[in-house]
C-alpha cells in the first residue's frame, strides 16, 4: 500500500530526551505546536517508561485526547486519570530467576514494578541496598508507589509488570546473558541514561508489553493507516521497526540514529513538536 500524507496518521513520541527538554518539560513552543495539531484533528500521543503520574505531570500542557502508553508499553491508561485498559504482567519464572540471580551479584538488585491491591507499586529489599537502587529512590522522594518489600508484606511475584536493575555496565551484561533462558518471552533493554551516569538500566517486560505491542494496538483502535514515531534510546527501537516513519532526535543514541528514517533537530530545540507541524 502507497502510504500518502492524507493517510491517517498517529504520531507516538518517547518523552525524555526525545519530546521533553533536557529539564524534563515540554517548552511553551512544543505545547502551543502540539495542541494545535490535536485541535485539528492530529492523532498524538506518547509512548514512555515513565509511570503515569510522573509523565502526566511533565505533560499537563498538553490537551492529549488520546490513550497514553506508559512503563514501556505495559500499561495503556486514560491521558487524564490514568486507568489503564491494557496492562501485560511478567511470568513469575522470569522475576523469581531475577531475584535468585542478583543475589549472586553485591551490586545489582531488581526493583519490582507491581500491580497489586489495585493499584502500581514500586517494590524492593531494603536489606540489599545497591547504589543503583538508592539511586533510584533518591530520584523518587516522595513517590506515593513507594513500597519495600518486608516480612510483613512480601512482594507478589505473580504481580510484577516490570523490572529495572541499576548497575554498572559489566554487571548487568553478564546478568542479561544469565537470565537470557527466561527472558526468551520478556523483551529486554540494556540502556545508558545521563541520570545516572555510571549506572547503565537493564529492563525487561512481558513481550506483549512493548512500546511497539501497544502503539499497534492503539493503531487497530484509533484507525491510523500510517505510524510516526519519535525516538533516542535503546527502549525505542521496537518502534522504530514497526513505524512507516521513525525519527531520532539529534541527541539520540547512535544505534537509534542508525535505525531512523531521519535525524531531525535536539529535544531542546522543539523538534519533535516542528516536525509534526510540518507534516500536517
Amino acid at each position: 500500500m502507497t502510504v500518502t500524507r492524507r493517510s491517517r496518521t498517529l504520531y507516538v513520541s518517547d518523552l525524555d530526551q526525545t519530546l521533553l527538554r533536557s529539564d524534563g518539560s515540554v517548552s511553551a513552543e512544543s505545547a502551543r505546536l502540539l495542541n494545535a495539531a490535536i485541535e485539528a484533528g492530529s492523532l498524538f500521543t506518547y509512548a514512555t517508561a515513565r509511570p503515569f503520574m510522573r509523565s502526566r505531570n511533565a505533560t499537563e500542557v498538553l490537551r492529549l485526547n488520546l490513550p497514553v502508553i506508559i512503563y514501556g508499553g505495559t500499561i495503556t491508561a486514560d491521558p487524564d486519570t490514568g486507568d489503564h485498559s491494557d496492562l501485560r504482567l511478567l511470568d513469575q519464572r522470569v522475576v523469581e530467576a531475577t531475584l535468585s540471580h542478583c543475589a549472586q551479584h553485591s551490586s545489582a538488585e531488581p526493583i519490582l514494578l507491581t500491580f497489586e491491591d489495585g493499584r502500581d507499586w514500586v517494590r524492593w529489599q531494603p536489606g540489599r541496598m545497591t547504589a543503583g537502587v538508592q539511586a533510584f529512590l533518591n530520584a523518587r522522594p516522595g513517590d506515593p508507589r513507594l513500597r519495600p518489600i518486608t516480612r510483613d508484606d512480601p512482594v507478589n511475584t505473580t504481580a510484577v509488570f516490570y523490572v529495572a536493575i541499576l548497575a554498572d555496565n559489566q554487571t548487568l551484561t553478564t546478568l542479561r546473558t544469565a537470565l537470557r533462558p527466561w527472558l526468551m518471552g520478556a523483551a529486554h533493554f540494556l540502556s545508558i541514561d545521563p541520570g545516572t551516569p555510571g549506572l547503565d538500566w537493564f529492563e525487561f517486560h512481558n513481550s506483549e508489553g512493548t512500546k511497539a505491542k501497544a502503539i499497534q494496538r492503539l493503531m487497530t483502535q484509533v484507525g491510523a493507516e500510517r505510524l510516526v514515531v519519535f525516538g533516542d534510546n535503546h527502549n525505542d527501537l521496537p518502534m522504530f521497526e514497526i513505524a512507516d516513519e521513525a525519527y531520532a532526535v539529534r541527541n539520540a543514541v547512535p544505534a537509534v540514529k542508525d535505525a531512523a528514517t531521519s535525524v531531525i533537530g535536539r529535544n531542546d530545540d522543539d523538534a519533535v513538536a516542528r516536525w509534526i507541524a510540518d507534516d500536517r
